[in-house]
């Protein structure tokens, strides 16, 4: 499994967390003070790694959160066919198939330098199986 364990008190701005089975970034959150019967509550907004959407969990602050182990590694472009991207891994020379990136300044970067003729690198995450470019740019011969 791709996920840990950890309790929801210890996520700071920025972590990243498991919600509604989608890895998501953590944008904001606030705290609340216990009641007179109850358990401090812990507000989040999150946003999607992959489908973008915005998300309000409100849980104790006893709750378990699942955190996605996050594998980042950086990546030769080869070939960019159709919505796929075929590169090589810099550290085990394997090839594999990487789904286009979703935000378009990655696009046309890529763009931009595979038609300058230049060497492209990217880097990406894998998070619970899935691919995910954070990082396109250009090789330095």
């Amino acid at each position: 499994m791709s996920t840990r364990p950890t309790d929801a008190n210890s996520i700071k701005r920025g972590s990243y967390i498991i919600v509604d089975d989608e890895p998501c970034v953590v944008l904001d959150l606030s705290h609340s003070k216990t009641g007179k019967h109850g358990h401090a509550k812990i507000r989040m907004e999150v946003i999607g790694l992959f489908d973008k959407k915005k998300r309000s969990p409100v849980m104790p602050s006893t709750h378990k959160v699942q955190v996605p182990i996050i594998d980042k590694r950086n990546a030769q472009v080869i070939t960019t066919e159709g919505d796929e991207i075929s590169v090589m891994d810099k550290e085990s020379f394997e090839t594999l198939s990487i789904p286009k990136p979703s935000q378009d300044e990655h696009i046309a970067k890529l763009k931009e330098i595979t038609s300058a003729g230049k060497i492209a690198e990217i880097e990406y995450w894998i998070v619970m199986n899935r691919f995910l470019v954070n990082r396109v740019r250009e090789i330095e011969l």
